[in-house]
């Protein structure tokens, strides 16, 4: 799994029935948690603060009460400024509501720190998410890129093993959504490098679904899918969890259940793809103005706003460092000598930062990155000045 093991921001849990646990001395006091059973059954408005996730374990709402639960919570959210992970805990035999926009809809036996993890990985995967979306809105489409294979092709749902079942996910997944199968995890990889697949089912024994999932994570390209494990006995499901399983699959699932359980996965994959090629994409782009003398002063101005903007509603702040060659003690000699320093400084803040942050030469302005957190930013100073040290410019 691409594990995160940091919250990108930090918030209340709004929850019913299963808490996160908090697990470290960071997190915000547990007393900031909402109650969502709580509050519905009062009448009470939710507090304006925002979660860091939303999570509401379905079994603690009877028939009657499950519709006006989720019609009510759907309400609440939104009026949220901005998106937050939303997760539904279920089983196989639960009834879940039509058309959730949960983040995910995973087995109510997911241990607490997997569950944390999860938390992280979405809350990174909606800010590359919003992160692609600006890029696109500011610089606009990319003509003339093309896009790895990976990237490339319609929804997709692969099928890991020999079962017998492959109708039956055929039968459970969307019309619009094609499913393939491979017999093992080397297969599945060498399919998955060659179109795009939104999300994995692995379906076989205990020990040979472990090492499928352990090959397709070893993959940089397919880290971050969506891998629901299939589990037949009951003492196997934390530790599918634990070796990479998105979602476990336990038992005769209602095809209904099964159904938005695999929707929510891939619509998740699906779009973290996109997000990947978009930033993908202009990474290369923005890479390629270096010879035409850097990105616009406008453009980047337009950037920095925007995206200042959209995470001070998260509270959270836009770190902008101008890698020019006097603030780690250069000497500029010519202009050859000026253009190989911000290459360097370029290469070592393109290697040490994140895909969703913003690496580019800006004329009149020269290098800079623009880094989503303080952490990034001292990272980067390290980096740059270990590398200097051992390189004569």
């Amino acid at each position: 799994m691409d594990v995160e093991t940091s919250l990108s921001w930090r918030g209340p849990y709004w929850y019913a029935g299963r808490r996160p646990r908090r697990t470290s001395v960071g997190d915000d006091p547990e007393d900031l948690d909402v109650s969502l059973h709580d509050m519905f059954a009062r009448g009470n408005a939710l507090p304006t603060a925002l979660p860091a996730a939303i999570v509401v374990d379905i079994a603690g709402f009877d028939d009657t009460e499950r519709g006006p639960f989720f019609s009510w919570l759907l309400n609440e959210i939104a009026k949220l400024p901005c998106e937050v992970p939303f997760y539904v805990l279920t089983s196989s035999e639960d009834v879940l509501p039509e058309d959730l926009p949960a983040t995910a809809i995973i087995d109510r036996v997911v241990p607490d720190d997997v569950l944390i993890m999860l938390i992280c990985i979405h809350q990174r995967a909606i800010l590359r998410s919003e992160e692609a979306q600006l890029r696109r809105r500011v610089f606009g489409r990319i003509p003339g890129f093309g896009t790895a294979p990976h990237h490339s092709g319609t929804s997709s749902l692969m099928v890991v093993g020999l079962s017998g079942r492959f109708l039956e996910w055929q039968d459970a997944s969307d019309d619009k959504v094609e499913v393939v199968g491979a017999f093992d995890g080397n297969m599945a990889v060498e399919f998955m490098s060659q179109r795009a697949f939104d999300a994995v089912v692995v379906d076989a024994p205990f020990d040979d679904a472990i090492d499928y999932m352990q090959q397709i994570r070893r993959d940089s390209r397919f880290a971050g899918l969506p891998v629901l494990a299939v589990c037949e006995r009951e003492e196997d499901f934390v530790l599918l969890f634990r070796n990479g399983a998105s979602d476990v699959l336990a038992g005769e699932n209602r095809k209904e259940t099964l159904s938005r359980r695999l929707k929510a996965a891939i619509w998740f994959g699906k779009r973290r793809r996109l997000a990947d090629r978009v930033l993908a994409e202009s990474h290369v782009w923005l890479r390629q103005q270096v010879n035409h003398g850097g990105l616009g002063v406008e453009d980047y101005t337009n950037y920095l706003e925007s995206c200042s903007n959209a995470l001070a509603v998260r509270s959270l702040d836009l770190w902008e460092m101008r890698l020019q060659p006097e603030n780690f003690g250069l000497t500029v000699s010519s202009d050859f000598n000026l253009e190989e320093i911000n290459a360097t400084l370029l290469s070592v803040a393109d290697a040490t930062s994140r895909d969703e942050d913003l690496v580019c030469l800006v004329r009149d302005f020269g290098p800079v990155a623009v880094l989503k957190n303080e952490a990034g930013t001292e990272r980067l100073q390290k980096r740059i000045n270990s590398i200097l040290s051992h390189t004569v410019l």
